[in-house]
């Protein structure tokens, strides 16, 4: 059941890792905290987080992206050069930034694997050949020897619990299917759907490698599905593949390809699968395999989302201000910041957007919201002066998916200098996480948003608020031809303080509901 990825994502994924890994390992570490490290267009291309100078496993992300700021290939945890991702997970991405293919390693061994056709329909797998540990089971006494777990009983019930990072969704199709050796195990032992408890389970059994049994726990109370032991129809005498997969509305039970019974989908009153051995002694399993369909509000979309860039919060109510290609394509935005020190991540909707100026407006989805009590920043009537001052503030490293204080770039305003779009051109540092970011001058006023690198490292395209004044000011819900900005005279520090709770990462999942018709 193992998905082989295609040679060109495989080799544009380690090619991409071997490149960076060759190219940054001579830099200087940090001792605490995270380090990022970025390619020449800005883009994130790795993180490592570091305590007492010591890298922590796991904490590598490695980033590739295809075009402007859709990821082609996220990588998380520990990563060789030649064989990819060891220890961790791979996303790949397709040109649209959907996802086409997700999975989890352990030992360098498929563990997990998600595969998305082009509709953005999923089906995921999970696959345990038993080679390695992979951390997702829970018992008292187990051990994983020669391609099998083995559950070391000494009790009337031994329990090995499946609990994957990402849960499996039971009442969704499913197929399950695990190997029990035939020789060499306790009288009885099974595979238990919809585990919550001792008490509550529901359990298909093989008794000496001959016979089955179905039974149900409920409160306590047991129920036989079977009358009695079954013969099974075909014995192997090395070892037979018991597999449950749900049809409909209906359980189909199999054992070495032969369907044994068909039953009414149970109510299950958990939500784990788990292997049993229901007398002492040692009970060996291997080969375990789940394969489930993943609707558009399964758990796994709800963790996977990818950070797109910067926006500013315009108004006290939760209106917040970014780029059109931040939210492009995405079916669900949530936005993630600090208010009065607080951190949060909360639901966003779009509510106007502008596709020609790159300009969107989002809300915040929760009612009572605040994000500040008056207005913190102003804005003015001109064009700023060539050579003057400037700073811009925001998440640099917002694909990361890791929130960290926003951080702030200086620059000046270019001579005479405009894209061509007509936006105009900073010099200041491009970063592709700042994109949608909010450009400052020193005495606190909003002169414009981040939207582009400009021909080089060094400079970055703005959408100019001059330039598009009444578009801006409609969205900001004033007339006024200027304001005062409150904060003229604050320290630097103040200004950074004020302006660290006013922008958010924007962060978008292509999974879920169609998009909105803009």
């Amino acid at each position: 059941m193992t998905k082989i990825l295609t040679i060109e994502h495989m080799r544009g994924a380690v090619f991409f890792i071997f490149f960076i890994i060759i190219c940054f390992s001579g830099f200087s570490q940090v001792r605490n905290g995270w380090r990022s490290i970025y390619d020449r267009d800005g883009r994130l291309s790795r993180m490592n987080y570091y305590e007492n100078g010591l890298v922590i496993p796991d904490s590598n992300l490695f980033y590739q992206y295809f075009t402007e700021n859709i990821p082609k290939v996220i990588v998380k945890g520990i990563v060789d050069s030649k064989i990819g991702c060891v220890n961790g997970s791979l996303s790949i991405y397709d040109q649209r930034g959907m996802l086409d293919d997700f999975h989890i390693k352990r030992g360098g061994e498929m563990i997990f694997d998600i595969d998305c056709d082009y509709d953005g329909n999923c089906s995921a797998i999970w696959q345990e050949s038993f080679d390695v540990e992979s951390g997702f089971w829970v018992c008292d006494s187990f051990s994983i020897f020669k391609s099998e777990l083995i559950i070391h009983n000494k009790q009337s019930l031994g329990v090995a619990i499946y609990d994957p990072e990402i849960p499996i969704d039971l009442n969704q199709q499913f197929i399950c299917r695990v190997t029990i050796p035939a020789v060499g195990n306790t009288a009885n032992q099974g595979l238990a759907l919809g585990w919550k408890d001792e008490n509550n389970f529901f359990m298909f059994e093989i008794l000496f490698g001959k016979y089955y049994s179905i039974q149900q726990w409920e409160d306590g109370v047991k129920k036989e599905i079977t009358d009695g032991r079954q013969l099974i129809e075909k014995p192997d005498s090395e070892a037979n593949e018991l597999m449950v997969y749900r049809k409909n509305e209906n359980i189909i039970f199999e054992i070495n390809g032969e369907i044994q019974n068909i039953l009414a989908v149970p109510k299950f009153k958990g939500d784990k699968i788990a292997l049993l051995a229901r007398s002492r002694g040692n009970a060996r399993f291997s080969d375990l395999a789940v394969k489930h369909e993943l609707s558009e509000n399964d758990i796994f979309f709800d963790k996977h989302w990818v950070g797109k860039g910067t926006g500013l919060f315009i108004s006290s109510t939760g209106k917040i201000l970014t780029t059109f290609e931040n939210i492009m394509d995405a079916k669900r935005i949530q936005v993630v910041g600090k208010v009065n020190n607080k951190k949060f991540r909360l639901p966003a909707r779009v509510v106007r957007v502008d596709e020609e100026s790159n300009i969107a407006i989002l809300q915040i989805d929760k009612e009572g919201f605040q994000a500040f009590d008056n207005l913190p920043f102003g804005y003015t009537n001109h064009a700023p002066l060539s050579e003057s001052k400037v700073f811009c503030l925001g998440f640099p490293n917002a694909i990361s998916g890791i929130y960290m204080p926003p951080e702030v770039f200086e620059g000046k305003v270019i001579s005479g200098l405009a894209s061509s779009s007509g936006d105009r051109i900073l010099q200041l540092d491009f970063r592709n996480g700042m994109i949608g970011a909010p450009v400052f001058d020193w005495d606190f006023n909003f002169l414009g948003l981040v939207s582009f690198k400009g021909v080089e490292l060094k400079y970055t395209e703005m959408i100019d608020f001059y330039n598009n004044a009444r578009l801006f000011k409609v969205n900001l819900g004033r007339m006024e031809s200027k304001i005062d900005s409150p904060h003229e005279q604050g320290t630097y520090q103040e200004k950074y303080k004020i302006g660290a709770e006013l922008v958010v990462i924007i962060e978008t999942s292509c999974f879920g509901p169609d998009s909105p018709d803009y």
